[in-house]
């Protein structure tokens, strides 16, 4: 059985030492709460703890979904407090507020913003308790702390001779006040940062030790599937539960907001009687959503000009619509395309899974989470308890991507817990759930239409895109007039140095539910803005990387990284094998990232092998160089996975792609080689996790353009008639 104690904190809490978060008073998180559920003493916060022994504990406040935060984030205050990474030990975080970011008053793992918004928080706790233990050594040594040197776990005071360990003061240093604004290292001192070391997730993710959300188990344990209508959006209009408790293993069956919960001995009983339960649904909302009609109404709101006017990405003068226009009107060459991209599932590879114990005085829930101040939210509504009296532990994820940045999941288990009060209920989806109630990508389709001079110059450029709203989906509001931001923004890239250019959109609800995807919205506009400078390259007649040379000469980091990638990939180069090869290339600015990329493939009879890409990737100061090429390498394959074969479509009002025979994901024979140059800097930290992922598409239509003469400008590429070698 996990423990709350085991699964937090370990054992060493009651030993004594240092336990250290940095942001307390900013957090209200009170000390006597944090106390009592450790079992420690002098309990200052929640991020780092000092055993007697000196083992350095971190907790690290984000959730580890393969992107290396469970690293990164740790070794930026192991770092700072001078640390024997050796001796650091990585804890998985659970909803407390001590874990809120000060700055962005969430907790949440999203927008590749881990290490952006993290990583003074976790410098600072760093400083602070490195200060504290040289303030306990001076004390005890009774020498100036300014005489006492910190250097990989041990406190040294040359003159004197005297050291120590981290342990051996940990439990005096905890008795001192916090310092509010610690001295940090300057980076030509650090000795981590920068560093490429092993994960510290990887023995105990080979071993089968790691703890994924799937893992979680009880002695006393109940396990839930659930009975929905395969459609979108339905309600559910009567079932049997006869007809589920009739079956083998099966405890208890009731409804609940989403449909009929299966109570059974296993998870496999409870699918099973879930699927063979008799239950009836009305699907008339959803009868709308059929694929072809969808498309058709985006289509025509192209034509729309209510559209709503888009607001620069970076800052900068608003938008001029009528000027573009007008701009447009008036150059000598006109030019106009339409791109078009499709739903799509995130079909993360472990399945939506949550554990809970709702009890009279309080709820617990085990998951693999990505929000957890909204589970907390949720958990508390639904169990109508004080939001101090519900706890998340968040796990290992299998794979987010923004799927588990929704608390549906988790909100249905504790649905569930609350009826079988007191019981652990672990409530698993199938994958055919999964990619049936989605939160999904919307489609997009974007016309694009620029002017320029006889010489190739842009003169304006004026996208309109159009598809279902995220933001409103959501829940947020949108000041009138004020189009929606995670639908337009970055469709045109402002880091390009061109005039009169204006973004719009047009809304096209339909009631498919919509979220974030990985990179968001610039898995998409990635794809259209880069694709319009292609086409306007190849209509002017100009190299496509001396176009955007030319529109990046103000932006020093993105001139130079198009400059990287070209001569590492041997742009401008004869490719060997003669015809049907080709090269696209293409650059996105997000999550405070640069990346470029170029492709190269080979196409024969309408056969497409991708051969090589290489990226060039600019985030700014690096924390952990293999690190951060493994993530881009990840975005790389996730885009490239959806590039070539994603799509949801639908039919009769339901996913018609329902498991991974119908909706492949890219498999190992079809990967290319990937090379991977990561540019050292000293900039404010940038994002890895996710912006690789936009350059993909477009580089890879460029490269079947240069390798066929004609462009695919729909996705996925197996819709425009090739297939995959």
């Amino acid at each position: 059985m996990i423990t709350r104690r085991e699964f937090m904190h370990g054992s060493i809490a009651a030993t004594g030492g240092l336990l250290l978060a940095i942001g307390v008073e900013e957090t209200a998180f009170a000390e006597g709460a944090i106390a009592e559920r450790v079992g420690a003493r002098g309990v200052f916060g929640a991020y780092v703890e000092i055993a007697p022994d000196g083992t350095v504990y971190v907790t690290c406040p984000q959730s580890e979904m393969g992107q290396g935060i469970h690293d990164g984030l740790p070794k930026i205050l192991a770092d700072e407090l001078g640390a024997d990474w050796s001796r650091i030990a990585v804890r998985l975080p659970t909803g407390d507020d001590a874990f809120i970011n000060p700055t962005t008053k969430r907790h949440r793992t999203a927008n590749s913003e881990s290490t952006i918004i993290y990583f003074d928080v976790m410098r600072k706790a760093g400083a602070s308790a490195r200060e504290m233990l040289v303030a306990a050594a001076a004390a005890a040594w009774a020498v100036p702390a300014a005489e006492i040197g910190v250097t990989n776990g041990r406190l040294e005071h040359r003159s004197s001779g005297r050291s120590a360990g981290f342990g051996e003061f940990a439990a005096a240093a905890a008795r001192l006040p916090v310092p509010t604004t610690p001295t940090l290292k300057p980076a030509n001192e650090f000795t981590l940062i920068g560093r490429s070391t092993l994960r510290k997730d990887t023995p105990a993710k080979v071993d089968g030790s790691a703890l994924f959300g799937i893992d979680v188990h009880f002695p006393d344990m109940e396990f839930a599937a659930l009975r929905r209508s395969s459609a979108v959006t339905s309600k559910l209009v009567r079932f049997s539960r006869e007809s589920a408790v009739k079956q083998r293993g099966v405890r208890d069956a009731f409804a609940i907001t989403d449909g009929v919960a299966v109570i059974a001995d296993s998870t496999w009983h409870a699918m099973r009687a879930a699927a063979a339960m008799d239950a009836e649904f009305d699907e008339t909302a959803a009868s709308s959503v059929v694929s072809e009609a969808i498309r058709t109404r985006m289509l025509a709101a192209l034509d729309d000009e209510r559209a709503t006017v888009s607001r620069p990405a970076f800052g900068g003068a608003p938008y001029d619509r009528a000027a573009t226009q007008a701009a447009i009107a008036a150059a000598p060459v006109k030019h106009e395309w339409v791109y078009e991209v499709p739903f799509l599932a995130h079909a993360a590879l472990e399945p939506l899974c949550a554990t809970a114990i709702v009890r009279p005085d309080s709820c617990e829930v085990w998951a693999p989470a990505q929000q957890p101040d909204r589970c907390r939210d949720a958990m508390a509504q639904i169990t109508g308890l004080p939001r101090a009296a519900c706890q998340i532990n968040i796990t290992f994820l299998g794979g987010g991507f923004g799927r588990k940045w929704e608390v549906d999941f988790v909100r249905q288990a504790v649905e569930i817990a609350k009826q079988r009060p007191g019981r652990p209920i672990k409530l698993t989806w199938t994958r055919e759930q999964d990619f049936a109630h989605d939160r999904y990508r919307p489609a997009h389709i974007v016309r694009t239409r620029a002017g320029t001079d006889r010489d190739g110059r842009i003169l304006a450029m004026h996208s309109r895109t159009t598809g279902i709203s995220m933001w409103k989906y959501q829940g947020r509001a949108l000041p009138p007039g004020m189009a929606d931001p995670f639908a337009s923004g970055l469709l045109i890239n402002d880091r390009y140095d061109f005039p009169n250019k204006v973004v719009d959109y047009v809304e096209t609800p339909d009631p498919i539910p919509v979220g974030t995807w990985r990179s968001v919205t610039q898995s998409m506009n990635g794809f259209f803005s880069e694709s319009a400078i292609d086409d306007l390259a190849y209509a002017t007649r100009q190299d496509p990387l001396a176009l955007r040379l030319a529109l990046t000469a103000k932006d020093e980091r993105a001139n130079g990284l198009l400059k990287l990638v070209a001569e590492k990939a041997g742009w401008g180069t004869k490719l060997p094998r003669g015809r049907g090869r080709g090269r696209g290339i293409a650059y996105t600015f997000g999550f405070d990232s640069y990346c470029a990329q170029v492709i190269e493939v080979t196409v024969k009879k309408n056969v497409v092998k991708v051969d090589r890409i290489v990226a060039a990737f600019d985030c700014g100061m690096v924390v952990d160089p293999r690190n951060v090429e493994a993530q881009v390498e990840g975005g790389i394959v996730w885009g490239l996975s959806a590039a070539l074969n994603g799509r949801m479509s639908f039919a009769n009002g339901a996913a018609v792609e329902r498991n991974f025979d119908t909706g492949p994901i890219l498999r190992l024979h079809e990967m290319p080689r990937i090379e991977v140059h990561v540019v050292r800097s000293t900039a404010k930290p940038g994002g890895a996790g996710e912006a690789s992922v936009p350059p993909v598409a477009s580089a890879l239509a460029g490269a079947i353009q240069m390798a066929t003469g004609k462009r695919p400008r729909r996705l996925p590429i197996v819709d425009a008639g090739y297939t995959i070698a």
